[in-house]
């Protein structure tokens, strides 16, 4: 049997068109940052110098504090009240912590003037026992879609063992109101929203061990951002905190414990660490210039670097 070989290259039955490449990804100017905390002070000793970084940028940045804040290190709620025979009774309590949130707020606004950030809510929910609530996920959702962030900086959901902890609740609640803000709800007008990148604060999830709940933990951060040249913005920032007392000796002791020992992390003089929630993908593989520059120095050119110390206490 005679086999014949077909010489012409025109397709038989249905033509299948050439494949192209997916489209590359678009530049999408300006990042949308939206950092939520559980206290009036958390966003500033968190990621207060991240925040700074972003605004000088040129990005957008806001601030959403979930609760007045005034059960938690408060001068008169928590300090002065603590070693009175009877606290004052409900009506007059009630009115003095109304006063007490007015102040702490006050001071977030102040603090965000010297970071630049113009755009801050208060939730002003109670924090004496933060819960992700429906109507806390809810609101936080609706917000969400009406700023359109693309990144959030908060706290942890397995902070301290993710029971206990207002962080954590905070943490769940943003969890929560990040997935709600993906769907359509009755009632309000904007669209729904995806959130690109969650990064978790890597202070309150990844320092050092002090009870049970952090035994079990694994986690850790993977982002160090390099604060050094706005410490001391930061530091200004801590200094209003007035009445969580954290002006002072405190702002001084912590920044350099917490953002000094983050900054060894990452070899440099002082940094914010942060824990991502998802992985993310890249055209080419991602290799920051700091950690290219740390292949180049010696044990002690490094050591000398992060060894700075700012010259304000």
């Amino acid at each position: 049997m005679k086999v014949t070989r077909r010489t012409d290259t025109k397709p038989r039955g249905h033509i299948i068109a050439p494949q192209k490449a997916p489209p590359a990804a678009k530049a999408h100017g300006p990042l949308r940052i939206l950092s939520i905390g559980a206290h009036p002070a958390d966003i500033f000793d968190q990621s207060g110098g991240t925040m700074a970084h972003h605004v000088a940028r040129g990005d957008w940045v806001g601030c959403c504090v979930l609760t007045h804040g005034a059960r938690v290190h408060d001068k008169v709620i928590t300090d002065a009240m603590f070693h009175r025979q009877r606290v004052p009774e409900k009506k007059r309590m009630g009115k003095l912590m109304n006063e007490r949130a007015d102040v702490k707020a006050m001071e977030v606004r102040r603090a965000c003037r010297i970071l630049g950030v113009k755009d801050i809510y208060f939730f002003g929910a109670d924090d004496a026992v933060l819960l992700p609530t429906e109507e806390h996920v809810r609101r936080l959702a609706s917000l969400i879609r009406e700023l359109k962030p693309e990144v959030i900086l908060t706290h942890f959901p397995h902070e301290s063992g993710g029971i206990w902890s207002p962080h954590a609740a905070a943490g769940h609640i943003v969890m929560l109101a990040v997935a709600h803000a993906q769907t359509v709800e009755p009632g309000d007008r904007n669209p729904p929203h995806r959130v690109a990148q969650i990064f978790f604060w890597g202070q309150g999830a990844a320092h050092l061990a002090m009870h049970v709940f952090d035994a079990a933990r694994s986690y850790y951060s993977d982002v160090f951002i390099d604060i050094t040249d706005v410490v001391k913005k930061k530091l200004a920032c801590m200094d209003l905190l007035v009445s969580q007392g954290y002006g002072g000796a405190y702002a001084r002791k912590r920044i350099e414990i917490s953002d000094g020992a983050f900054g060894r992390g990452g070899r440099v003089p002082y940094a914010e660490a942060f824990i991502s929630y998802t992985s993310q993908t890249y055209r080419y593989l991602p290799l920051s210039d700091y950690t290219r520059q740390f292949a180049r120095d010696s044990d002690h050119e490094i050591m000398a670097r992060y060894s700075y110390r700012i010259k304000t206490w």
